[in-house]
C-alpha cells in the first residue's frame, strides 16, 4: 500500500505565513539569539550585508546569525525546520521551550532562509525554507537535510566569516520584511534591545542550579560592491554592552556605575503548579530598584527633562511617553516591559525614577500569558482587590499584583521622602559646607533673642549633630560637624528641611541655639500638591511665601512657650487637627 504525504496546508496562502505575529525584526533576531543561547553559544554575531551596486546601497540585503554553540545532529537538525515540530516543546526551563522560533522568526522577515549546523563529531549539515519556491511549485513540503563539504555563503568563501568547530549560521535571504531597512538604524535597535532583552546572559549570571551563564553578541556590518566584501568598521558594534532598566549594573549602555538603589530585599515565593499532569514547584521573585535623589541632582533640578530622565523613562526602547518601569525576565531573558496597570498618575514625577523585575520560569508561561513567540506577559496586569476577586485570577497573578502595588506605594514613598536628602545635588570628594538634608534658610525670628555664649554654642552644635546622624547615617561624623557648624554659622534664623514625618503633620520644629530647624513633610499632600510643583517649576517666589508663612507660625509656637501640660496638649490637638483638615482639604480637591 502506497502512503502519500499529505501537506499540512494548502500551498494558495504559502506567503501569508510571513505575517506570522513578531513584532519587529529585532523581535524575530532574538528568537534566532535565543536557539544560540540555548545551544551554549559563547559568542553570536548578528552579520547585516548591504549592496552597494544597487541605488539604495544603505538597505540590507542579507541577515546572518551564526553562533559557536553545540550545533545540531541530523534527528534534531531535520525536526528544526518544521513548523510547530521543536524539540524542546515539553522543556520545564530554558530559553527555546516552544523550540519554533527558527521557522517561524526567520519566515516573518524573508521568503528565504538557509540554515547550516554542525555538532561535535558530527558533518556540516544544510537545509532551507523557501515560501516562493513552495508557492510557485504547489508542494509545501520541506526538502531533505543534506551533508555538505562547506557553507555556501559568498562571505564565508571569502573567508571574511569563519565557521566554528561546531554551531550554527541562519541566512536570511533577501530579508522583505525587515524594518528598519538600513544597516545603520537596524544596527542600533539591535544593540539597545538585545542589550536590554539579554542583560544578564551579556553579564553573565548563575542560576539556582549552579550553572553558569555568558555570552557575547556581536553586531557586524559589511559592504558588497559587486566583487568583494569588505566590513563597515564604524557601523559594527563588538561585544555590545547591556543595558539594565533597573539601573543597579555597573559598565552598561547607561553609564560605568549604577544610578539607583536597590529598594529592600527582593520578595520571593514559592508556588506548587501543575505541569504535564505532575505537581511541581515554581518561585516568582520580584525586585525594586529606585533613583536617589541625589544622583538626580547631577542632572539640574528638573532632571527628568534632561537626557537622564528620558533614559529613565524611555530605558532603551526608543521614543514615547509611555512608562516602561516593570520588566518581565524568564530564564534570564526578558520577555516583556511596560506599566501593566501600576502606573496611574503619569502627572506623579515620582513615577519615572522606580523600577520593577518579575522574574518567572517557563513552566507558568500559560499562567503569566507567554506564547510561543515570547514577546509579551499578556496575563500580567494591576488587579484591583476591591474589585476582582482570588478566583477570577491565578494565585501566582494576584500575588504578583498585590506585592507589586505594595511595593510600588513604599518605593514612591521613599523617593517623596528622600527629596528631604539631597536637594543640593553634586558630588565631590570634598563637599563644601551646606545645610542638613539639602535645607535652605531664611531670615525669620530668632528663637532667642540674645545671640548665644560659646558653650551655648558647642552644646546647641552636639544637639545638631545627634539630630543629623540617625537621618542621614551615610555621611560621616567629619561630614555631620561640617553641616551643623555651618547651620549655626549662617545669618539667617530658620533652616527648612525635608523629611519624612508620617501622614499627619504638615511640619515640626526644634531649636538650636537661636536657631531654628524647622522639617517640611514631604508625605503631606501640601507638599506634594503646592511646594513639589513650585520647586520642580522654580518658583521661588511661591516656594519662599510658604516658607515664611509656616515660618511666621513656628514663631507663634516658640513665643508662647508654657510648662502647662494642658496647654501644650490642647495646642497640640489644634495643630494636629488643622493639618489633617488641609489633608482632607487637599484630598477631595485633587481626587
Amino acid at each position: 500500500m502506497t502512503t502519500n504525504r499529505r501537506p499540512l496546508m494548502g500551498t494558495s496562502n504559502i506567503l501569508q505565513l510571513q505575517d506570522n505575529g513578531y513584532k519587529s525584526t529585532v523581535s524575530a533576531i532574538s528568537e534566532i539569539i535565543d536557539n544560540s543561547i540555548q545551544a551554549n553559544a559563547k559568542n553570536i554575531d548578528v552579520i547585516l550585508i548591504r549592496n552597494n551596486t544597487k541605488t539604495s546601497s544603505e538597505v540590507i540585503e542579507e541577515i546572518l546569525i551564526l553562533d559557536d554553540g553545540e550545533g545540531m545532529d541530523q534527528d534534531v537538525f531535520d525536526k528544526a525546520l518544521q513548523m510547530s515540530s521543536g524539540t524542546r516543546k515539553n522543556a520545564k526551563s530554558g530559553l527555546g521551550k516552544y523550540g519554533q522560533g527558527l521557522p517561524n522568526a526567520s519566515i516573518s522577515q524573508t521568503k528565504r532562509v538557509e540554515v547550516y549546523t554542525k555538532a561535535k563529531n558530527s558533518p556540516l549539515l544544510f537545509n532551507y525554507i523557501d515560501l516562493q519556491e513552495i508557492y510557485e511549485s504547489g508542494e509545501p513540503f520541506l526538502p531533505n537535510v543534506t551533508k555538505v563539504s562547506e557553507i555556501n555563503i559568498p562571505i564565508f568563501k571569502e573567508k571574511l566569516l569563519n565557521f566554528p568547530e561546531h554551531g550554527t549560521v541562519v541566512r536570511w535571504v533577501n530579508p522583505n520584511k525587515v524594518r528598519p531597512k538600513t544597516a545603520k538604524t537596524l544596527g542600533t535597535h539591535i544593540e539597545r534591545v538585545a542589550g536590554r532583552t539579554y542583560r544578564y546572559y551579556i553579564q553573565g549570571f548563575q542560576d539556582k542550579n549552579g550553572m553558569e551563564y555568558k555570552c557575547n553578541i556581536n553586531i557586524l556590518v559589511f559592504d558588497y560592491n559587486g566583487e568583494k566584501y569588505s566590513k563597515h568598521d564604524f557601523l559594527c558594534k563588538p561585544k555590545i554592552k547591556a543595558f539594565d532598566p533597573m539601573f543597579l549594573m555597573k559598565d552598561t549602555q547607561a553609564g560605568s556605575k549604577p544610578t539607583s538603589l536597590l529598594f529592600s530585599e527582593p520578595a520571593e515565593r514559592i508556588f506548587t503548579v501543575e505541569y504535564d499532569n505532575q505537581e511541581i514547584e515554581t518561585e516568582v521573585t520580584i525586585k525594586i530598584s529606585y533613583c536617589p535623589r541625589s544622583e538626580r541632582n547631577k542632572h539640574g533640578r528638573n532632571a527628568g527633562s534632561s537626557d537622564f530622565g528620558k533614559m529613565y523613562l524611555q530605558r532603551n526602547l526608543g521614543s514615547g511617553n509611555d512608562y516602561k518601569n516593570i520588566s518581565i525576565i524568564r530564564a534570564g531573558r526578558e520577555i516583556d516591559t511596560g506599566g501593566f496597570g501600576f502606573v496611574r498618575d503619569v502627572s506623579d514625577p515620582r513615577e519615572r525614577w522606580w523600577s520593577a523585575e518579575v522574574t518567572i520560569e517557563p513552566i507558568i508561561d500559560s499562567i503569566i500569558g507567554i506564547d510561543n513567540k515570547k514577546q509579551q506577559a499578556s496575563n500580567l496586569k494591576f488587579l484591583n482587590s476591591e474589585e476582582v476577586s482570588e478566583q477570577d485570577h491565578h494565585e501566582i497573578l494576584h500575588w504578583i499584583s498585590t506585592c507589586l502595588e505594595q511595593n510600588i506605594k513604599s518605593v514612591k514613598n521613599t523617593i517623596k521622602a528622600d527629596d528631604a536628602t539631597g536637594a543640593n545635588g553634586g558630588t565631590s570628594d570634598n563637599p563644601e559646607p551646606k545645610l542638613p538634608g539639602g535645607g535652605v534658610s531664611e531670615p525669620g525670628t530668632p528663637a532667642s533673642p540674645e545671640k548665644p555664649s560659646n558653650q551655648e554654642l558647642e552644646g546647641a552644635l552636639k544637639e545638631l549633630v545627634d539630630w543629623i546622624k540617625p537621618r542621614y547615617p551615610d555621611l560621616s561624623d567629619e561630614e555631620m560637624r561640617r553641616e551643623a557648624e555651618y547651620a549655626l554659622s549662617l545669618r539667617d534664623n530658620h533652616i527648612f528641611v525635608k523629611s519624612d514625618l508620617g501622614d499627619t503633620a504638615l511640619y515640626d520644629f526644634k531649636v538650636f541655639g537661636n536657631k531654628v530647624l524647622i522639617e517640611i513633610n514631604v508625605m503631606h499632600p501640601f507638599y506634594d500638591k503646592f511646594m513639589r510643583s513650585f520647586e520642580e517649576k522654580e518658583d521661588y517666589t511661591s516656594e519662599r511665601a510658604i516658607r515664611l508663612l509656616i515660618g511666621a507660625m513656628v514663631n507663634a509656637d516658640i513665643q508662647v512657650q508654657t510648662n502647662d501640660n494642658k496647654i501644650i496638649s490642647d495646642r497640640k490637638k489644634v495643630k494636629n487637627r488643622m493639618f489633617e483638615t488641609l489633608d482632607d482639604y487637599i484630598t477631595d480637591l485633587y481626587s
